[in-house]
């Protein structure tokens, strides 16, 4: 009984790695989607940099943005 549940145990682990591992393709998939839409709030040149990390039953995500400047909010902006 107690081999089963340890090994049961380790599914659970293998699994829940293995839904961090989407690859590269997501987080560029994602940067760029942040990007489209902090673009029609701030002037910036680089991409922003995301990071997804792992920490316990969540996960930990950063975003790093370098933006020039604030758009002006009494436009809307163009679709």
């Amino acid at each position: 009984m107690k081999k089963l549940k340890n090994e049961m145990i380790r599914l659970q682990s293998l699994i829940e790695c293995d839904r961090l591992s989407v690859g590269d393709s997501f987080v560029e998939l994602v940067e760029s989607d942040v990007k489209k839409l902090l673009k029609d709030y701030f002037d910036f040149r680089a991409a922003p940099k995301l990071m997804i990390e792992k920490s316990g039953d969540k996960f930990k995500i950063e975003l790093i943005l370098y933006a020039d400047r604030i758009k002006n909010f009494a436009i809307a902006p163009k679709e």
